[in-house]
């Protein structure tokens, strides 16, 4: 139960990003918008699914569970924790600056939107995917020596919680389009301005969690 908890609480930091959040109103605002939201969806489910799948193999190998090898891993998590912490740092330093990253990164795409087709919305899709938090997400399973069958309820889990957030913009823009347009509008602008805070929020106590957790092992082999 705590390591499904653990892998909840990733997928919602991920579900949180405010760049996520941005990008994807913006790729709703496209001329094509349902095709390329779609496509948004698929980069993004078929980056998770690589990302966690090979990290988790690459981790659960035989050799990678032995000896100095085991170790690594779990150093790995302790770094991920301490990289999420400085993130959530300089978030609460600086929101205003991520603040003004994230609007960046949303005035790029707009400057592009109107030529976007399904191929380029899935690409960003990929792209968007947090891969640091996917690969989090998979060695915390690998260091619980999970059996496949929990593997692929904490991935299921991990999954729903991540693509929360855009799943369901994309439900609501599908079934009341004019009405979600204006929400979604000042959604983009709560992401930009709250986002950063929001985020550091839910990294501080993931960052803590992956540290405690990995330290906790290390300091007892």
């Amino acid at each position: 139960m705590g390591l499904i908890f653990s892998i909840l609480l990733l997928g919602l930091m991920a579900s949180l990003s405010p760049a996520t959040i941005v990008v994807f109103i913006l790729v709703l605002g496209t001329v094509r918008a349902r095709v390329n939201a779609a496509a948004f969806l698929v980069g993004w489910g078929a980056s998770l699914t690589v990302v966690f799948a090979v990290s988790y193999l690459l981790g659960s190998s035989r050799s990678a569970m032995e000896g100095g090898t085991r170790t690594v891993i779990l150093v790995l998590e302790v770094l991920l924790g301490c990289a999420l912490l400085v993130t959530a740092v300089r978030r609460l330093r600086r929101p205003a600056e991520a603040s003004d990253s994230t609007r960046g990164s949303g005035s790029r795409l707009m400057a592009r939107a109107n030529d976007m087709g399904p191929l380029g919305a899935a690409l960003v899709g990929v792209l968007k995917q947090p891969w640091a938090i996917t690969t989090a997400a998979a060695i915390l399973v690998v260091h619980h020596h999970e059996p496949g069958l929990v593997a692929l309820i904490a991935f299921a889990c991990f999954t729903v919680a991540s693509t929360a957030s855009v799943g369901l913009m994309y439900g609501y823009f599908t079934r009341r389009p004019d009405e979600a347009t204006a929400y979604l509008d000042e959604l983009r602008d709560r992401a930009i301005a709250s986002g950063p805070t929001v985020f550091a929020a839910a990294a501080t106590v993931v960052g803590t969690f992956l540290v405690v957790d990995g330290l906790k092992d290390l300091l007892s082999s």
